[in-house]
């Protein structure tokens, strides 16, 4: 299989037309925003109106919480690279069709053969049946499911949905638990980071 740079992918999905409903509604394919030759891959559901308009995967409010999140460990987004399951909107910001889900298969699949990260962080259900086969966030987050994709072992964590906290007047009893999660999610890094030199991570 060709194996493709991330800049390649990119230039390559922004014209899909796989979807058609997502074609006729969608303003721009959100491809990806971050550090290319990240090791860490946070995988969201699909673009908001926001993310749509202005091309960047979490950039309204769910984006500052994640941000937020990530800097509460010492991240950035610098740091890592985040994109969604979905490239396109879906309109009025439904749910993901199992569909579309499956005509963006093969982009999320080269995103990861490209990058290899060595830890993929799902958020919310969507991201994580997507890889992990698995529903049911709220059973499933906070915990580390070493994964094999492609052949290579991915330590993949499922986190709770930044919009959740949102949904529920910012309850700072979901925020406290999204931090631990954020936490673990450091200690898996640093984890990896040790087993291989920092330059090679």
């Amino acid at each position: 299989m060709e194996t493709k740079s991330l800049s390649e992918l990119r230039e390559k999905y922004k014209s899909c037309t796989r979807c058609s409903e997502l074609l006729n509604s969608r303003i721009q394919v959100v491809f990806g925003e971050g550090n290319s030759n990240a090791k860490v891959l946070f995988l969201g559901e699909a673009p908001g109106l926001s993310e749509a308009k202005q091309g960047v995967p979490f950039c309204g409010a769910s984006g500052k919480v994640l941000t937020e999140l990530l800097s509460s460990v010492g991240l950035s987004r610098e740091d890592v690279f985040i994109t969604n399951t979905l490239l396109c909107r879906p309109e009025n910001n439904r749910n993901p069709e199992k569909v579309e889900v499956e005509n963006c298969r093969e982009r999320l699949d080269k995103v990861i053969e490209v990058m290899q990260p060595a830890v993929i962080v799902t958020i919310g259900n969507f991201a994580t049946e997507r890889i992990l086969g698995k529903k049911g966030i709220t059973s499933l987050r906070g915990k580390v499911f070493p994964t094999f994709i492609a052949g290579r072992e991915v330590k993949v964590v499922p986190v709770i949905h930044p919009a959740n906290y949102l949904y529920n007047g910012r309850n700072p009893e979901i925020f406290a638990q999204m931090k631990r999660d954020f936490e673990m999610i450091a200690d898996v890094i640093d984890a990896k980071k040790k087993q291989k030199s920092l330059g090679e991570f």
